[in-house]
């Protein structure tokens, strides 16, 4: 009896052991089918001499993730790029721009998601990256100059930059450019004029897309959490749900770490709790 028990839990622990072959095999499958459906012959997840880090990322990345974000392949990309270009991170902005393009992405739209990334994260992250989008297109043959997308003008970018802010969080932005008191005012000025007035007014992307961007860019950057709580607010405002929120945190996971991962689903538990 108890020779049969020994076999019986050697065979349990066999078909264990194999059925988590399977499901490792399988993630490996699926991944590299993703990878080379997205980038060709390149992997973003690739690195010299460190060959199992790159397995577990790409795994991760396009087998666990794809599977639990059900968002468009052509959105994830574009989340991705506004991801790395607020981590700073240009040297893997170019296999994304391609990526997202063989996803079904216009270069208007990878353009305007870097743009709208600039507010946010500073000049010199969205010029990086852009530096790189700009040779990718150049690679894959997209067909240049891109025509400009700006609706504004120095007379009016103040003003429709508060009407857009009306727009995403309500009527009690209304009078918000000049709102400023003493040595900040001038901030106030420039938060309807220029983050809203010059970005979020261009055409290509709709307001729902520009705040899931923003949302995405802030949280990636990390010690953020009251901009990170507006802005959910903000995905609320223009139509967006608590699972766009959530998907889009965990397109970001994999680049910016469980630590601010944890804190981006704070912000958003906050705002609008899990039911």
């Amino acid at each position: 009896m108890k020779k049969t028990a020994r076999i019986l839990l050697a065979l349990c622990a066999c078909m264990l052991i194999g059925g988590n072959a399977a499901m490792a095999q399988d993630r490996m499958e699926e991944s590299s089918a993703a990878v080379k459906a997205l980038y060709g012959t390149e992997n973003p997840c690739s690195i010299k001499g460190a060959p199992e880090l790159g397995e577990i990322m790409q795994k991760f990345i396009y087998s666990d993730v794809n599977n639990q974000v059900k968002m468009p392949l052509a959105q994830k990309e574009l989340l991705t790029l506004a991801v790395l270009t607020a981590n700073n991170t240009p040297e893997d902005i170019g296999i994304h721009v391609k990526g997202a393009l063989n996803a079904g992405a216009t270069p208007e739209e990878i353009r305007e998601t870097i743009y709208q990334c600039t507010p946010y994260v500073g000049f010199a992250r969205s010029k990086a990256a852009l530096i790189e989008m700009q040779i990718a297109f150049e690679e894959t043959g997209v067909k240049l100059p891109l025509e400009n997308q700006g609706t504004t003008t120095d007379a009016d970018r103040i003003a429709k930059g508060e009407q857009t802010q009306v727009d995403i969080f309500g009527d009690r932005m209304r009078g918000f450019a000049n709102s400023g008191k003493g040595d900040q005012a001038h901030i106030n000025n420039w938060l309807s004029g220029n983050c809203f007035g010059d970005y979020y007014t261009r055409k290509v992307l709709d307001l729902k897309q520009r705040e899931l961007i923003t949302f995405t860019a802030i949280i990636t950057l990390g010690c953020c959490d009251p901009q990170a709580k507006a802005h959910v607010n903000g995905n609320l405002g223009v139509g967006n749900t608590r699972q766009d929120l959530i998907d889009a945190v965990t397109v970001a996971l994999p680049y910016i770490g469980y630590p601010r991962t944890l804190n981006a689903i704070s912000a958003i538990n906050a705002v609008v709790p899990a039911e």
